[in-house]
């Protein structure tokens, strides 16, 4: 080797040595640094020496430990450029595929639907908003038109609609319905009965594959002079009341020229009207079990006349005697309610009752929003298949028992579920 060689190599390695930071000794590589069977590298900051060097076990850049070579006392290196500390790389997470639904015995995949058969508030639309076009609604039958117009009477008919066969007409006044149907052989239908000189609603519409078409509506006055309507009399008044924790009688003043009375009672928004006794000619006495201790009630009174017609009404309110008793307590809920099997058309589930509860009777509710199909099962068999759902639906099923020995219930246990579509 040449002096310039001589010289290069050791320039070499004094650069490398120095870089690093320890004794400017000859650089071992990766693979020179090997201890003994005995000497593992599990506890940080322990050191070993292989023949003249020391090693040393320190984590590296990904946290695994390894033996690296000890720093050394050696003379302040000669300056040089710092090399960029290690690059932390994170580790690529796994990729966690969503599972799939569970499929029942027939094959179809059980998906549990969180809305639980939709909501169960009847929500009520009127006329004027069911007449409302829906864009996703089937065609409306067009061109509906009078054809005949009387005081008391009126006809109307409209255009066919293609493949279409039966089609339904209403004449509404308000929210009330008079209504008829029509077919492709005969699309004219009449109205009678009316009143003169009244303002009317007529339309038309049909039903296709489960869903109502658009309805096309005209407005009707029919003609002539409207009937003078008579000037209700005022009711009876005076009205006292008395109870005790199951009775309420009333008394009032008499109504010229009444023949009799009728009274009602309501208690909160539940009415009933008869069940009551006379008592003399202008008092009576609810008696029939249908008072109950503790409820505010209201009281209507109202006259009724010979030729039928009646006075306005009269309404006073009083509280029952006494208190209304706590309401029941009830059983333990069936647990672990689940399907266990699922078709379009048919869903079985089962469930347990760990209290073991006496029951006379399982109730099992299959719901479709503010629809319910209710039946009783064998309290001794907590399995059961409802076929009151169809395909693409979201339903719930509730499950409760009853004692009839002791008029308990037990508290409901629910699941809801989409119906699989064919």
């Amino acid at each position: 080797m040449g002096i310039k060689s001589k010289l290069a190599a050791i320039f070499l390695a004094f650069a490398v040595v120095a870089s690093s930071g320890v004794a400017m000794a000859a650089p071992a590589t990766a693979a020179s640094i090997k201890v003994s069977a005995g000497a593992k590298c599990t506890v940080a900051k322990k050191q070993v020496k292989v023949a003249k060097t020391s090693l040393v076990c320190k984590k590296n850049a990904k946290g695994k430990l390894v033996w690296t070579r000890a720093a050394a006392v050696a003379p302040k290196p000669m300056a040089t450029a710092q090399a960029a500390p290690p690059t932390m790389v994170e580790e690529p997470q796994p990729v966690v595929a969503a599972s799939e639904p569970p499929q029942s015995p027939s094959g179809y995949p059980v998906v549990i639907d969180p809305n639980a058969g939709g909501s169960n508030e009847v929500v009520i639309r009127t006329p004027e908003e069911s007449e409302v076009p829906v864009l996703s609604d089937p065609v409306a039958p067009a061109n509906l038109r009078v054809t005949n117009l009387g005081d008391t009477s009126v006809t109307v008919t409209h255009d066919l609609v293609a493949g279409v066969s039966q089609y339904q007409v209403y004449l509404r006044h308000g929210d009330s319905f008079t209504a008829k149907g029509t077919d492709s052989t005969n699309l004219s239908v009449a109205f009678s009965d009316l009143t003169p000189d009244w303002d009317y609603v007529v339309c038309a519409y049909y039903r296709v594959n489960e869903v109502d078409s658009n309805k096309t509506c005209i407005d009707v006055h029919t003609t002539g002079q409207r009937p003078v309507e008579p000037v209700p009399l005022s009711g009876p008044t005076s009205i006292s009341l008395s109870s005790t924790e199951t009775t309420i009688s009333a008394a009032w003043a008499p109504v010229s020229n009444a023949v009799s009375y009728s009274l009602c009672h309501v208690r909160q928004s539940s009415w009933q009207c008869g069940g009551y006794t006379m008592l003399t000619e202008t008092s009576a006495i609810f008696q029939d079990g249908s008072i109950f201790a503790g409820w505010r009630y209201g009281i209507q009174v109202t006259a009724v006349f010979a030729d039928g017609s009646r006075s306005l009404a009269s309404m006073s309110y009083i509280d029952s005697k006494g208190s209304q008793p706590p309401p029941p307590s009830k059983l333990p809920a069936p647990t672990n309610l689940r399907i266990v099997d699922l078709t379009p058309t048919s869903v079985t589930v089962a469930w347990d009752d760990p209290a073991n509860s006496t029951l006379t009777v399982w109730s099992v509710v299959t719901r479709y929003k503010t629809s319910y199909s209710a039946t009783g099962t064998d309290p001794n068999v907590r399995q059961f298949t409802s076929t009151a759902i169809w395909p693409g639906g979201g339903f719930e099923i509730i499950v409760s028992g009853y004692n009839a020995n002791t008029g308990k219930w037990t508290e409901e246990a629910k699941i809801g579920f989409f119906a699989p579509n064919n």
